[in-house]
Parts: C-alpha cells; sequence; structure tokens
C-alpha cells in the first residue's frame, strides 16, 4: 500500500532536512516544486481555455426563467 504526504515548506533547509530524513529511511521521495500562485494562474488559465460565453438579447433572470420553465418534474417510471 502506498501513502502519500504533502509537505509545503518555505525554507530550502527544511525541505533539505525532511527530503534526507526520508531517503534514510529508504522511502521514494517525489519532488515538486512552485509557488502557490503559479498552481494558481496555471489553473486558471486552464479553465478559461474550457469555458464559454453566451451572447444574446435575454437577461440573466430571462435565461433562468426559460431554464426553469423548460424543466419537466414529472414522474417517471424507472427499472434498474
Amino acid at each position: 500500500m502506498v501513502h502519500t504526504i504533502t509537505i509545503q515548506t518555505e525554507s530550502d533547509n527544511d525541505f533539505a532536512l525532511l527530503k534526507g530524513l526520508a531517503e534514510r529511511l529508504g522511502l521514494t521521495v517525489n519532488e515538486a516544486q512552485g509557488s502557490k500562485s503559479v498552481r494558481d494562474a496555471e489553473q486558471k488559465a486552464a479553465l478559461r481555455k474550457f469555458i464559454g460565453s453566451w451572447r444574446g438579447e435575454e437577461t440573466a433572470e430571462e435565461l433562468e426563467a426559460m431554464i426553469y420553465n423548460a424543466r419537466s418534474d414529472r414522474s417517471r417510471d424507472v427499472e434498474l
């Protein structure tokens, strides 16, 4: 069974100490570096890549009403 622990350090000395300890214990060490703001920016860029926009004459409230009015809330017979 594999267990994973993520430890975030701001000090290179602390990181080296923890990494050295893990290696002395014979544990596999996978190192990833990067600031949180860089990862956040990458996530936002990926999100922008997949989202779209809607241009129309309707207001947000009108679109919401159209969606709610188009719903069908009747019961259905479902066999599983």
